[in-house]
């Protein structure tokens, strides 16, 4: 595993990156909870950046390096890059999470496959009360996975933390919205 110095020295550049993006949006703002916000993280912007995601997604890496992780998954939207460029570095099968079943085709809620056992690191762009992540971590223990680690890129600190431990799950955030404001 990779030094904690070296680790320091990404987060820092990742989150000199993410300021420079201006990711904190100011106004008038409704989230996916249905919470008013003043604020928005705009991380979606923000992973259009490859050095961006690299970064993210380097650390992820960095993190489940020696973890028993068959599996990289995110929901849809968002968290599909991020995923993807997480299954890339750690060369791990990717699995998405869409918000709603298709009614065409296979009519899947994910895409990619997930085995009876399989050890799974989700991710998520940002989260607020943690619902949506709950959800999703739902669908990949429904189809026989079990999610041992669960990532975000940035916390806004209103309950996810304490929802999804209440849940038997540890959120382990890159950044809270204290240190990106």
């Amino acid at each position: 595993m990779r030094g904690e110095t070296e680790k320091k020295k990404i987060k820092r550049r990742l989150l000199e990156l993410l300021r420079g993006k201006k990711v904190i949006k100011t106004g008038s703002f409704i989230l996916s909870s249905g919470k008013k916000s003043n604020y928005y993280v705009d991380i979606k912007n923000a992973i259009t950046d490859p050095q961006i995601l690299d970064l993210i997604a380097e650390l992820i890496k960095i993190e489940i390096t020696g973890a028993k992780i068959d599996k990289i998954a995110g929901p849809a939207l968002g968290a599909v890059p991020i995923a993807t460029a997480v299954s890339l570095k750690t060369k791990k099968p990717l699995v998405i999470i869409r918000k709603e079943k298709k009614e065409y085709g296979t009519s899947k809620l994910i895409e990619g496959s997930i085995k009876e056992g399989d050890q799974v690191a989700i991710v998520e762009d940002v989260t607020t009360t943690g619902n949506s992540l709950l959800r999703a971590i739902k669908v990949i223990e429904k189809n026989g996975g079990r999610v041992k680690r669960v990532f975000v890129i940035v916390d806004r600190e209103e309950g996810a933390q304490e929802n999804l431990q209440r849940e038997g799950f540890i959120l382990e955030p890159l950044f809270s919205i204290s240190q990106v404001k």
